[in-house]
């Protein structure tokens, strides 16, 4: 499990990571009140022991007709305060030490670029040719055609929902089919996971700290919950916001046998986000939603075999858009842009003529062992129990996906022509009035 041993036994790393990072992560408090803690359980170990002792005398005493020693009496009943004195420190001090070390960023790869964004992230691959006309945004063409409508949802549910209908509808279900035929092709296992997690758990997945402000929280908030135990609260259910978080905890609390790595799984889900704040054009039409699904390439290996997976992974999704003949580049993100719990992450932008821009569609992760020590998942190797590796990769966010293919397939006269790969789904090749 993760502990502030861990810490310990990887030091200079972690300085490292954190530096590279730019993180104000409170590294020193954690040390102190690790050290204090450390200590503390030295003098408690001793007074225990001293307590014994003295129990064990006095019980001789009475047993032998005898006064007990006064003295000792007096000394066990000095030793007692002091023990639930160092006990009640050590609680309150654990309990902020655990909270550190659960909120730790994990450690970067030697392989990420060291700076600030975006100035230090890498462009490492593009392929296709971007189009060079000016075109409409998806949400002009989808609504003059009839089939995205956000006023009624805006009515209905609030900013940033939508309605799609007709054609859309099927075209999303058509590339999500195209996608998931295409993974469970190589190997992919299909997961439909459940669309709420438990607090306990999702914290394993990821950086609740950080990231439960964009959650949707189910039933009541802990300040509603009032003055309830602190277990109910860790039952407490949250929406998720990719399939990520519903794969990474289905092996918690697990050992694996060797022999069944690697785990490969395509989760298909629902995902639900906040999304607070002002992002100008992104709050027209369907590139920044509150809701949208997505298919999420996910596996468990051993540390040998993280690059083989990682590359895999990616190019997984390279293949996908390059069926789907829409123009991406791969960026690799540097050390101020790589997520809290991941090592290391390459992104995968598609160009939208409509914004006549590169835009983010997905990203290929390693958690190397953030996820697994968390959530307690090991293996067994040569009778000896390991932590996985999870890796994780956007295959397909659909909304955004349909945003790329209607922008860069849009013709002159308003109507969409199908991709190729999805006209056996979609059963036509062209889409209109």
């Amino acid at each position: 499990m993760l502990t502030a041993k861990y810490v310990r036994d990887n030091l200079d790393a972690i300085k490292k990571s954190l530096a590279n990072r730019r993180s104000d992560y409170p590294l020193d408090e954690l040390l102190q009140l690790d050290a204090e803690s450390r200590k503390r359980g030295v003098e408690l170990q001793r007074l225990r022991a001293e307590r014994n002792k003295g129990s064990e005398q006095i019980a001789q005493a009475k047993k032998a007709g005898k006064e007990a020693d006064g003295a000792l009496a007096d000394r066990m009943a000095q030793v007692k305060a002091q023990i639930e004195a160092l006990e009640a420190k050590m609680s309150i001090g654990e309990l902020r030490l655990e909270q550190l070390v659960w909120n730790m960023p994990n450690i970067l790869d030697d392989s990420v670029p060291v700076g600030d964004p975006p100035e230090a992230n890498r462009i490492i691959k593009k392929w296709g040719e971007p189009v060079a006309k000016k075109v409409p945004t998806h949400e002009e063409v989808l609504g003059k055609l009839g089939l995205l409508d956000t006023e009624r949802a805006g009515k209905t549910t609030g900013a940033r929902f939508y309605f799609m209908k007709g054609d859309l509808v099927l075209l999303e279900l058509s590339l999500m089919r195209y996608v998931m035929d295409f993974l469970t092709k190589r190997g992919y296992t299909p997961v439909l996971p459940p669309f709420m997690l438990k607090k306990k758990y999702y914290r394993g997945a990821a950086p609740l700290a950080t990231f439960q402000d964009a959650l949707y929280r189910v039933g009541e908030s802990e300040e509603a919950a009032g003055m309830k135990e602190a277990e109910h609260l860790e039952d407490e259910l949250f929406l998720i916001g990719t399939a990520e978080h519903a794969l990474a905890t289905m092996h918690a609390e697990e050992v694996l046998s060797v022999n069944d790595l690697p785990l490969k799984y395509a989760g298909i889900s629902p995902c639900f986000r906040r999304e607070a704040g002002a992002h100008g054009k992104d709050t027209k039409g369907m590139f920044r939603v509150h809701q949208f699904d997505k298919i999420e390439q996910f596996i468990y290996c051993r540390k040998e075999d993280e690059q083989k997976y990682f590359d895999e992974l990616l190019g997984n999704t390279e293949r996908i858009w390059q069926e789907l003949n829409v123009p991406y580049r791969l960026v690799e993100l540097c050390s101020g842009d790589t997520g809290h719990q991941m090592t290391k992450t390459v992104d995968i932008e598609c160009f939208m003529p409509g914004q006549n821009d590169y835009r983010e569609l997905g990203s290929c992760s390693s958690a190397g062992v953030w996820q697994s020590m968390r959530l307690d998942i090991r293996y067994d190797e040569k009778q000896e129990r390991k932590y996985v590796y999870t890796l994780n990769n956007t295959a397909v966010p659909a909304q955004r996906a349909l945003v790329c293919i209607v922008e860069n397939y849009t013709n002159p006269d308003g109507t969409i022509t199908v991709p190729d790969v999805l006209v056996p789904y979609m059963g036509k090749e062209k889409i209109g009035k």
